[in-house]
């Protein structure tokens, strides 16, 4: 039996700690094992003739630092540290990229990513890790916003439009959902007279594509001038659990200067935000 692989990134903060506890109540929910990483952002100058003793240093700090976050984690939660397979990795780099890098090289499963509400002038300009991390990341990213609390999907919100290319993404939530068979809403939000019949026609057939599903679900419209508030407020109103997004894939360079929907809609909802990437070309 193949294990499904989580990657959680760590920073330290209370952020990086609601990641970690949401990704340690998924990994026991859906048997998964689960990677830490931390990213030394830093600079070291190759023709200082101390450089690689404090490249040693600075890693092996790094690793002393997060193996103590772990430990602090299992004390202060009172769970179990075997309750969870959960291994440790350190690189050098600009966080988003490694980040999204490591987690595409070595097939990752999931990424549960923290997230914020204010950010640094220079994050607002060139992206937050979180937005870069969901922006360039293969799999599911979960984000979490330092207020989120593990609550087990019963109720699910997956957002669709008229032209996202979304059929793997859809196939990729199916199959998590395989785990809690939560009810979900697929809900496009009208901003105009457009008919939807054929998005709703595609998302059933995506939906039962492989086989009948094991969990109920409805396609619905809902009327709302503001995208991001008509979500927020539907969410709300249906007691959601999780909030699932399509990512769209623009040039990487014009994304960075816009904010994306889904970053958007998680800052302002305390909800765990699953985004899936559109499908990939051909």
């Amino acid at each position: 039996m193949i294990m499904i692989r989580i990657l959680v990134p760590i920073d330290f903060t209370k952020v990086s700690f609601a990641a970690l506890n949401y990704a340690v109540e998924m990994a026991d929910a859906i048997k998964a094992e689960l990677t830490l990483i931390h990213v030394i952002n830093g600079s070291f100058s190759t023709a200082d003739s101390m450089f690689l003793d404090t490249l040693d240093a600075t890693y092996e700090a790094a690793e002393t630092r997060l193996a103590d976050f772990v430990h602090q984690y299992f004390i202060k939660t009172g769970k179990e540290e075997n309750s969870v397979s959960c291994r440790t990795e350190v690189r050098f780099g600009v966080a988003g990229f490694t980040i999204a890098d490591f987690a595409n090289d070595q097939a990752f499963d999931y990424v549960v990513c923290g997230t914020r509400d204010s950010h640094s002038l220079i994050e607002r300009v060139l992206g937050t890790t979180s937005a870069i991390v969901t922006k360039q990341s293969k799999c599911p990213v979960v984000l979490i916003h330092e207020n989120t609390r593990w609550i087990r999907p019963k109720k699910v919100i997956y957002t669709i439009d008229d032209s996202t290319d979304f059929d793997e993404s859809i196939g990729r939530y199916v199959k998590f959902n395989e785990h809690f068979k939560a009810s979900t809403d697929f809900i496009h939000v009208k901003v105009d007279d457009k008919n939807i019949d054929s998005t709703r026609d595609a998302v059933i057939r995506e939906v039962f594509r492989k086989k009948a599903p094991d969990f109920a679900f409805e396609v619905k419209n809902i009327y709302g001038g503001d995208i991001v508030q008509s979500i927020v407020d539907y969410s709300i109103f249906e007691k959601a659990d999780m909030l699932v997004m399509v990512h769209r894939k623009k040039s990487f360079l014009n994304s960075l200067l816009r904010k994306s929907l889904s970053l958007t809609t998680v800052e302002g909802i305390h909800l765990p935000v699953m985004v899936l990437e559109e499908n990939p070309p051909a």
